[in-house]
């Protein structure tokens, strides 16, 4: 009985949170400079093109929060996307998406120390490693072991005001590896070679280990998501070698 209230208080709150694309004024400002001077209609146009661009902002909005709402639609979105990178690449970016993208972030989630108390001990010397490399500005929002499609994985996740990161990590299947993919590394690291793709806005890059596939995956440029796995890469490969 209180579903429908529930999502039109999520849906008031997606609009809310999305304002008009910055460049829409500029745009619709300049195209006026360009016409004829003496219309006396022309300055009607500017609070007709704000009403279009909040409608777009609530049907942008609206669309985020069906997502957010309903499974379906999330698998729909995490497949859409998965079509345009390889398979092993789709391993890493469906957890990041499904646990990390989707997941509703209590407004004071759990300190980097309170992560570590609750982390499987097999794998919490991961949180200072990732800590120590990514930037102090970025607020450690998951650091636990997950599931997705029958899959296990260790996933840490970081956000700033603007960008979120995640640090994946999975076990191997049989047969898996980058190495028997349609896939060149992209470069190579202190010995590891490393692959990246780009979808949408993600970046990704990864790399494996004997047991492992690694993956860090950012909506940041993609330089600054290669910096960041360049300086994580060998420490976390040397640890997850450790775990061999």
């Amino acid at each position: 009985m209180n579903e429908k209230p529930n999502t039109n208080n999520r849906l008031r709150a997606a609009v809310k949170s999305v304002a008009a694309p910055p460049f829409l004024e500029a745009r619709i400002r300049n195209s006026l400079r360009t016409e004829r001077p003496g219309r006396r209609w022309l300055p009607r146009l500017i609070p007709a093109a704000a009403a279009i661009a909040v409608f777009a902002g609530f049907a942008v909005a609206y669309e985020l929060g069906h997502l957010r709402l309903t499974v379906s639609s999330q698998e729909s979105y995490i497949g859409s996307v998965s079509t345009h990178i390889a398979t092993l690449m789709r391993v890493g970016l469906g957890d990041h998406i499904h646990c990390a993208v989707f997941r509703k972030y209590p407004t004071n989630p759990p300190t980097t120390e309170e992560f570590i108390e609750k982390m499987n001990p097999q794998y919490v010397g991961l949180i200072p490693i990732v800590r120590s490399q990514v930037p102090d500005n970025y607020r450690m929002m998951l650091a636990h072991q997950c599931s997705y499609h029958r899959r296990k994985f260790v996933h840490l996740s970081l956000m700033n005001d603007s960008n979120m990161l995640s640090l994946v990590i999975t076990r191997k299947g049989d047969g898996e590896s980058f190495s028997t993919e349609d896939m060149l590394p992209a470069l190579v690291q202190a010995g590891i070679p490393m692959y990246q793709s780009s979808v949408q806005r993600f970046q990704m890059t990864a790399f494996e280990t004997r047991d492992y596939l690694v993956y860090f995956i950012s909506d940041l440029p993609k330089q600054q998501n290669t910096q960041l796995m360049l300086a994580l890469g060998p420490k976390v490969k040397d640890f997850l070698v450790s775990e061999e």
